[in-house]
C-alpha cells in the first residue's frame, strides 16, 4: 500500500512521545482532587476537565483525551504501531495483510504492558531541590498554578509529584494544532507533567522547542502571564528556575 500522508488528509501535526515514568500513578488521581486544584485557580487561567462522551474524565494524552491507562496503551498500540487490540480493534490502514487477525494483540498482551508500566516509578525530587531558590521562583511567577507540584496519592500513599493539574488550558493560537479530542479544542492541551522534563531532548507537544527555556517562551493563551513573568526575571533567577526544573 502507498506510504506517506493519505490524500484525504486535511490537518497535520507532530506529536512527541510522552515519558512513561510515573504514568501509572496518574490513574489513581481522583477527579475530586483535580476539582479542588481547579477551584483554587484564578478565573482567567482556570483549567477545565476534558469531559468525554461517556461522561468520564480524561487524564491521559496531550489533550487528556483518554480516561484510563489501559485505554491509552490500547490506542497507542493501534495508532502508533498498527497493532489492533480489544480496546482499539478497528484497523486504520489496509493492505499488507494487516487485517487477517482481529484483533492482532489480545487482552493478555495489553494488560501485561500496563503491569510493566506500573513498575516504572517516577523520580523522587531530593529535599534540597524542593527547597531550592528555583522552587520559590517557580511558585512566584505562577508556574505552580497549573503545573501543580503534587496531587494526593491513593489511600495513605505519598503524594504524586507530577507538576500538573491534568486539566485543559487554552495555550493560544501559536501552539494550536487544530485537533479536537474529546471536549478539547484545537488550542487546548493538558498541563504536561514535568517529572524528568530535563531528560528530554525536545519539548512541547510537537517537539518544536529544543530547550526548556524555549518551551516557556512559547507559552501563550492562559499561560501568557507566567511567560511574561519568566521573561522579566533576572539572569540569576532564570538559572535558579532552570536548575530546579532539572532536579524535579
Amino acid at each position: 500500500m502507498p506510504t506517506g500522508d493519505p490524500p484525504q488528509s486535511n490537518l497535520f501535526t507532530s506529536r512527541s512521545a510522552m515519558t512513561l515514568r510515573g504514568t501509572s500513578l496518574i490513574e489513581n488521581i481522583r477527579p475530586g482532587d483535580m476539582a479542588i486544584v481547579q477551584a483554587a485557580q484564578p478565573a482567567g487561567i482556570r483549567g477545565r476537565f476534558n469531559s468525554l462522551s461517556d461522561g468520564r474524565v480524561g487524564k491521559f494524552g496531550w489533550k487528556a483525551q483518554t480516561a484510563t491507562l489501559v485505554e491509552f496503551m490500547g490506542q497507542a498500540l493501534r495508532d502508533e504501531m498498527g497493532v489492533t487490540n480489544p480496546l482499539a480493534d478497528t484497523d486504520l490502514v489496509s493492505g499488507c495483510r494487516a487485517s487477517i487477525l482481529k484483533p492482532e494483540a489480545d487482552a493478555v498482551s495489553l494488560t501485561s504492558l500496563v503491569a510493566f508500566l506500573n513498575t516504572l516509578d517516577p523520580p523522587t525530587p531530593p529535599a534540597a531541590c524542593l527547597a531550592s531558590p528555583g522552587a520559590a521562583v517557580f511558585d512566584k511567577i505562577g508556574c505552580a498554578t497549573c503545573h501543580t507540584p503534587s496531587m494526593p496519592g491513593p489511600g495513605n500513599a505519598a503524594p504524586v509529584r507530577l507538576y500538573s493539574d491534568l486539566l485543559l488550558h487554552d495555550m493560544g493560537p501559536d501552539l494550536a494544532d487544530g485537533f479536537e479530542q474529546g471536549s478539547a479544542s484545537g488550542t487546548e492541551f493538558r498541563t504536561a507533567p514535568l517529572w524528568r522534563a530535563a531528560d528530554r531532548v525536545h519539548f512541547l507537544h510537537d517537539g518544536r522547542a529544543k530547550t526548556i527555556q524555549e518551551a516557556i517562551d512559547a507559552h501563550g493563551g492562559q499561560a501568557t502571564g507566567a511567560r511574561s513573568a519568566f521573561q522579566m526575571l533576572s539572569a540569576i533567577d532564570i538559572q535558579a528556575l532552570l536548575d530546579f526544573l532539572s532536579c524535579i
